[in-house]
C-alpha cells in the first residue's frame, strides 16, 4: 500500500499522492480535492497508510497536514490498518473495519474444505466438475476480459447503492507497475474460454489480500461459480506462497439479509476464517470546512464521483 505503483495508480482515482520520510517511519499521502477555484480550499481531505505509527511521526505528519490545508483525513483501510500504540493518535475517532482472515499455514486442503460450511465446499466441488480453471492475468488481452467484467459488476452495485467505482485505468495501471514487481496480481476464471470471475490481489510480506472482483450475472455462466474457483484457487496459492493469512476482505458484522452488505459477509464467513478488527483512524482538521463538505457536498457524492473521475482522475500531478 506504500509502494510506488499503487500512488501511480491512486492518481487515476483522484488523488495527488505524497510521500513523507523519516529515519522512524513513513507514510503515503493521498490527496483529493475539487479542482475548482475556491472549492480547492474548501475541499481537501487526506488518506494516509503510515508504515509503523511512531507517535514522534505521526505527530509531525499532522502537521504538514495542516499545511496542506486538509480538512480531514483518515489513517488506514480495512486492508492496511494503522500500528502502535493508541497513545499516537491523538484526539481520533477510531474506526474499525471487519475483515475476514484465514490461517492457512501448514493446513492441507482437506484442513481447509472442513473448516468451511455449505453450500462453499459444495460449490467448489460444482467448478471443478464444470471444468473452471482459474490462472494469472499475464497479457493486456485477459486484462480487457477483466475490464469487461468489472463494468458489468459496477452496474450491479449501483443499482444496489454500493458506492465502489474503479476506472479500467486503475487496474491497467496496477498491472503495469505493481505486478512486474511481485506486489499485486489478478486472477481471472474461465470455463471452455469464457470468462467467468476477475479478481485483483494485492501481495504482502505475511498475507495475501483481495482487493476487488467481479462477475458476470449471465444465468448459463453463475452455477460455474466463478468468484468461488477463485477464492479456492487464491486460498491455496497464499499457502503454496509460504504467507500464513488468506484476507478476504472486508465484511460487515450483520446477521440482518435485508443489509445491503449482508450476502458477501455471509458468503465470506462461510470460508471458515476469523472476523477481526483492523483499526483505522479519523481526525477533524478543519471543523468548518468539514461542516461544509458534509452538510452540502456529501449528498451529491455517489452521484458526482463517476463524473468527478471523468474529469479529474487523470490528471492529478505527484
Amino acid at each position: 500500500m506504500l509502494s510506488e505503483g499503487f500512488a501511480q495508480a491512486s492518481r487515476v482515482l483522484g488523488f495527488r499522492p505524497w510521500y513523507v520520510e523519516h529515519p522512524r517511519d513513513s507514510a503515503l499521502i493521498l490527496l483529493r480535492r475539487i479542482p475548482l477555484p475556491v472549492l480547492d480550499r474548501l475541499t481537501t481531505r487526506a488518506k494516509v497508510y503510515v508504515s509503523h505509527g511512531d507517535p514522534a511521526f505521526v505527530a509531525e505528519l499532522l502537521e504538514v497536514l495542516v499545511a496542506l490545508k486538509v480538512s480531514h483525513v483518515k489513517f488506514g483501510d480495512e486492508r492496511r490498518g494503522v500500528a502502535g500504540d493508541r497513545s499516537a493518535w491523538p484526539c481520533a475517532r477510531w474506526s474499525p473495519y471487519h475483515v475476514f482472515f484465514v490461517n492457512v499455514a501448514e493446513q492441507s486442503d482437506r484442513d481447509l474444505l472442513s473448516a468451511m460450511s455449505d453450500p462453499v465446499p459444495r460449490n467448489i466441488r460444482k467448478a471443478e466438475r464444470a471444468g473452471v480453471t482459474v490462472s494469472e492475468i499475464v497479457s493486456e488481452a485477459e486484462m480487457d476480459l477483466l475490464c469487461g467484467l468489472m463494468a458489468e459488476t459496477s452496474i450491479r452495485m449501483r443499482r444496489r447503492q454500493v458506492a465502489a467505482v474503479y476506472p479500467d485505468e486503475f487496474f491497467r495501471t496496477v498491472f503495469r507497475t505493481m505486478v512486474p514487481r511481485g506486489q499485486a496480481m489478478f486472477l481471472l476464471a474461465r470455463a471452455g474460454g469464457v470468462p467467468l470471475a476477475a479478481q485483483m490481489y494485492l501481495v504482502g510480506p505475511d498475507r495475501l489480500t483481495y482487493y476487488h472482483g467481479a462477475s458476470t450475472r449471465d444465468r448459463e455462466l453463475t452455477p460455474k461459480h466463478g468468484p468461488t474457483a477463485i477464492f479456492w484457487h487464491a486460498m491455496r496459492l497464499t499457502r503454496e506462497r509460504g504467507l500464513p493469512v488468506f484476507d478476504m476482505g472486508a465484511g460487515t458484522p450483520t446477521t440482518d439479509p435485508a443489509n445491503v452488505h449482508f450476502s458477501v459477509t455471509d458468503f465470506k464467513r462461510r470460508w471458515g476464517g476469523d472476523h477481526v478488527e483492523v483499526p483505522s483512524v479519523e481526525m477533524v482538521l478543519a471543523p468548518g470546512k468539514v461542516l461544509f463538505q458534509d452538510r452540502l457536498l456529501k449528498p451529491l457524492w455517489d452521484r458526482a464521483h463517476p463524473l468527478y473521475l471523468r474529469i479529474f482522475g487523470h490528471g492529478q500531478a505527484a
